[in-house]
């Protein structure tokens, strides 16, 4: 499968019926967005980290829209890196039985992981299998985690289990401004 056929099969399969939940393309990327309230979710197609032919990588990234991304101090910028989001995740994060208990880990300065979909060497119904699964993924655990979290809450891990990395206190600082606000 080449990466136009994939491309296809990735909008047909996994972006395409995600926009009936809200998600919606970020410029001509193939990466997709979906803001509710508070909350910015993105899943991000990664190019130029780590090219390589038949493979596309996608990284979760999440961020409550109010936090000042690392590139710049508009946090309603829609120029984002992956650094911008405070959380960084992957497909993987969400296997298992169990609801996800997804802790705050700091991976700042470039250092993140990606979910890695191998279409180049592999036929095109194991593909199509593959970002099925990942649609599952999206639509019964990614979702309701992203619902259940809190402003409080994030603040509270990124204080408990931060690296006092540069964009960690800037996210804190936001943080607590937000839920001072929130209470006035």
């Amino acid at each position: 499968m080449n990466h136009q056929e994939f491309n296809l099969l990735y909008d047909d399969v996994f972006a395409d019926p995600l926009s009936e939940l809200g998600f919606h393309p970020v410029g001509k990327t193939k990466s997709l967005r979906r803001i509710s309230g508070t909350r910015d979710l993105w899943i991000k197609r990664i190019k130029g980290k780590w090219p390589h032919p038949g493979v596309a990588r996608t990284a979760i990234c999440f961020r409550h829209r109010f936090l000042r991304p690392v590139s710049s101090d508009n946090p309603n910028s829609t120029n984002l890196m992956v650094d911008d989001f405070s959380r960084k995740l992957t497909f993987e994060d969400f296997d298992g039985w169990l609801k996800p208990r997804l802790r705050y880990r700091p991976e700042n300065a470039g250092r993140w992981s990606t979910s890695d979909i191998d279409y180049g060497d592999r036929p095109p119904h194991q593909v199509e299998n593959d970002l099925r699964k990942m649609r599952k993924v999206v639509e019964k655990r990614l979702l309701p985690w992203v619902n259940a979290l809190t402003e409080d809450g994030e603040l509270a891990q990124i204080i408990r289990s931060g690296e006092d990395a540069w964009c960690e206190t800037r996210w804190i600082e936001d943080y607590r401004s937000f839920c001072r606000e929130k209470v006035n």
